[in-house]
Parts: C-alpha cells; structure tokens; sequence
C-alpha cells in the first residue's frame, strides 16, 4: 500500500535518491527548493512505499497551474522522480507508483507526461547511463524526443568584458526589473518569462542576470547562478559535487539582434561575472546545442534522453 508523501520522509527521499543516483548528489537545500517549497507538486500523484518500516521507494508528480500571469499548457505533467531502493526491485514497486502517479495526472487533465524537465527540476531527464530508467520509460510508452547535456568547463585565466560597439554587457539592477520583464514577454513569452517573474517573487535583486543593452535597451540575457542567488536555477543543482562552481543559464537573444554575435558574447560576460564572485568552474544544463557549447571550450558532463508519452 502506499503512503501519502509528507515532508516528515524528507532524511529518507535524500538518502534513497543518494544511493539509487549516486552521480547526482541531491542535498537538502535541493529537496527543500525543488520539492517541498514547490507549488506544483501534485499530492494525489505523489507517494512513498514503504516496506517493513522502510521506504522502498517514492513518486513525486508535479503539474503546472497559472503563476504570475504567465500560462503555459495545463496539459504538461512531470515526474519529477520516480525511485526504487535496489534492495526492493523486482518487485513491480516502480510500476505501482508510476501508475499511481499516471492516474492521478489523468485525473487532472494531464494528456502528456514528461520523465523530468518540472517546473523546479531536479533532472531534465533520464541519464542515458541509467539503462534501467530507459528501459522502464520505453516499457511504459514513453517515447525519446531529443538527447540533452549538461555541460561544464573550467577558467582560471583571468577574463575580461566582451566589447562591442554600442553594446554592454551588465548585471540587473532591481530597478530595471520590468524592463526586463517586459522584454522576456516580448521575446520569450512562456517559461523563461515565468522564471524571471519567479525568481523576482522569491527575492531576487538582479545580481543573477546578465543583460545585454544595444544603446542602453535590453535584448539579450543571461542568468547566473551562485550559493547566494535568492532561487537556485537548476545549472547549480549539484554545486555540493564541484569547487567553486557558478551556474550559466538560460540564455536568449532577441531575434531582431541575433547576427552581431550576442549570444557568445554574454556566455562570456556570464563566465566574466561568475569569476569575480570566485568561481573557476561554469555548468551548464538541458542543453542540445551541443556543438556550440564546445566550440566554447565546454566539455559534456552527462546526458539524457528527454522522454514523453501521450496519455488519454
């Protein structure tokens, strides 16, 4: 039988995600932000086993509802992790609450499942090393739509501004918060506008992105993140496993001014920006832009299939 999921397990999830995905060292600040503090969190889809005592394994569903204005397609549920202690497999524990989980998403209007990728993600996807977790999202109908990285790349070289004429490369100044909020509505309406808003309601003072300013107007971006951003982006996940890592992205250009090399241009004010706040280490996540990234020096750290499944 399962059980509700409750934050009084929270020692438990830690050390059964710890022992079933020891690449990926999940810490309790990451469980707190990504899961616990998350309104998206679908209870009625999320559930521990427990067997004599013991949590065998766990499912947590989030689904997405209207938050700060912005809408994205209700129809979009995640797992956010699905898990089963080794010492429990076999044992049909991870079918049961991945159709606990289903069910409840269906319930909720859900006609598409994604094996990570969440609003507050702790993974994108699945680990393509984690043969076991490919084989059970095919198994149940889950079809690959794309491969993504995680990429990082280590700086000790002094670094400089990028210079481009009647362009500058600048940290946000709370002040010019919707200015920024504005040019993301215009040129990247959806999630990375809802992240902004986010990371503004959470707290955030600007010091965490990157703008580009063409005659003192923002069309580009970039966000960072360190051990003092106010919301942690997933790029620093898994922060606890690298020296002095800073966390680079997302990032976006406006279209209008995409021919004049911007894009490079703020990776390298980001990578600027991160090194004055002591960082040598850059990451980068959920990205397949792969042959840009290592045009840029970065090197793949782990990929994943990003696996959907139509649901009726």
């Amino acid at each position: 039988m399962l059980k509700p999921l409750i934050k009084e397990s929270h020692k438990n999830i830690v050390d059964l995600w710890n022992i079933c995905l020891p690449d990926f060292k999940l810490s309790d600040r990451l469980l707190e932000q990504n899961t616990w503090q998350s309104p998206y969190v679908l209870d009625e889809g999320s559930a521990i086993k427990e067997i004599d005592g013991k949590v065998a394994g766990v499912v947590i569903a989030k689904v997405w509802h209207e938050t700060h204005g912005v809408s994205l397609n209700k129809e979009h549920g995640w797992i956010q992790m699905l898990l089963v202690h080794p010492d429990y497999r076999q044992q049909k524990i991870a079918t049961e609450l991945y159709q606990y989980a289903e069910q409840a998403l269906i319930n909720n209007g859900i006609k598409k499942i994604q094996f990570g990728g969440d609003l507050g993600h702790l993974l994108c996807g699945v680990p393509l090393d984690q043969q076991e977790g490919v084989a059970f999202a095919e198994k149940f109908g889950f079809k690959r739509v794309v491969e993504s990285v995680d990429f990082t790349k280590n700086i000790t070289e002094p670094l400089s501004l990028p210079e481009k004429n009647d362009v500058q490369f600048v940290l946000l100044e709370l002040e010019e918060q919707q200015q920024l909020i504005d040019f993301m509505n215009q040129s990247f309406p959806g999630r990375w506008t809802f992240e902004a808003q986010d990371y503004f309601a959470h707290g955030g003072t600007g010091r965490d992105y990157v703008v580009v300013k063409w005659k003192d107007k923002i069309v580009g971006f970039c966000r960072i993140n360190d051990e003092h951003s106010a919301w942690k982006g997933p790029n620093y996940n898994w922060a606890e496993q690298f020296d002095r890592l800073g966390g680079i992205g997302p990032l976006g250009v406006n279209e209008g001014y995409r021919k004049y090399g911007l894009g490079r241009a703020v990776i390298e004010a980001a990578e600027y920006y991160l090194q004055q706040r002591g960082k040598e280490t850059f990451f980068i996540d959920w990205t397949d832009l792969i042959a840009f990234y290592e045009k840029l020096g970065y090197t793949i750290w782990k990929d994943y299939g990003i696996f959907v499944k139509q649901v009726d």
